[in-house]
């Protein structure tokens, strides 16, 4: 079979019958405010990233096939959220059914690529551990397919592939967000570059806002309200652990340690106020730490002061925002 040929053509089809409808689909069933953006864009980040993952590494040398397999992931990944944003994962053969994108592999090949889309998320009998339901390493058609190796790459990928286009700007601009889905587009706004280097084995984060009020009000978060500073602490965890847990299945190829935060915060005419750097890590003996100030100690003393709380940080940017008067 001519791969490229009848894969391409078939995503042709997704991206222009199925994929710019699945972000309604999901805020339309779900009735929680209006997601960020899972369309396809969005999946064309997700496909730059693992790009970009798998050219890092000199030695992973994927098959024409596995890449192919993945190809098909990345794109079935989060159709499902068309039907809902709960269980999405595993909804994408209802999906594909419903709208007649039969895909143009057979059923052997269509199972392999779903279990690796259906793995980028979600739990499996009530654990996140879901990779490791896979088969590491089964054979497809003669081929072997690094099932696990390939899950990771595109669940690491998915959880990089924020960036600013997820985010509804004009609503946010208007301030015309519901209020449960603000903060998921205040951060998207904000976050325009995730950089995972394998060489330091570190992934950088880079952050910008321009309206340092952000930082000193409560944002709305589902039925409460939260610190965007706190958001970010919680949203750069997650990101730590993602890549903590995806590097177990993607060593020797691809292993990151480390995630770099940088927040840079600018007033009205674009004048730097504040800039704040802290890198993620495990320390001591690797007991698994759960708060953010243990996993990056330099926010314990910030600036030989206390704790970079919400609180501390409004007080630094409105000393700021007074010399600058």
């Amino acid at each position: 079979m001519d791969y490229p040929t009848v894969v391409h053509g078939w995503i042709g089809q997704l991206e222009a019958f199925l994929l710019p409808y699945v972000t309604a689909g999901a805020i339309a069933l779900d009735g929680r405010g209006h997601l960020t953006m899972h369309d396809r864009e969005h999946v064309a980040r997700v496909r730059q990233v693992a790009s970009n993952l798998i050219a890092q590494s000199s030695s992973i040398d994927l098959t024409h096939y596995e890449l192919t397999l993945l190809l098909i992931a990345i794109y079935l990944h989060d159709i499902g959220n068309i039907l809902g944003r709960t269980g999405h994962e595993r909804r994408i053969h209802e999906v594909l059914t419903a709208a007649g994108a039969n895909l143009p592999v057979d059923q052997i090949e269509y199972a392999t690529a779903k279990q690796i889309a259906g793995v980028h998320g979600g739990l499996v009998n009530g654990s996140k551990d879901t990779i490791s339901t896979l088969q590491e390493k089964p054979a497809v058609y003669g081929e072997h397919v690094r099932l696990r190796l390939l899950s990771a790459i595109l669940r690491l990928a998915d959880e990089l592939a924020d960036d600013p286009a997820r985010a509804n700007r004009v609503q946010l601009a208007a301030g015309a967000l519901p209020p449960e889905s603000e903060i998921y587009h205040v951060v998207a706004s904000g976050l325009h570059s995730q950089m995972p280097d394998i060489g330091s084995r570190e992934i950088t984060l880079n952050f910008t806002f321009h309206d340092p009020d952000l930082f000193k009000r409560k944002l709305g978060k589902g039925e409460g309200q939260v610190y965007l500073l706190e958001e970010i602490f919680d949203r750069s965890m997650k990101t730590f652990n993602e890549a903590r847990y995806c590097s177990r299945f993607m060593r020797p190829y691809l292993e990151f340690e480390r995630v770099k935060v940088d927040i840079m915060i600018f007033d009205d005419r674009l004048e730097p106020l504040h800039n704040i750097v802290y890198t993620i890590a495990e320390h001591g003996y690797g007991d698994q730490c759960l708060s953010i100030y243990e996993m990056a100690p330099e926010l314990c003393a910030y600036n030989g002061n206390g704790k970079l709380t919400p609180a501390y940080l409004e007080r630094l940017i409105v000393t700021a925002e007074k010399e600058r008067a």
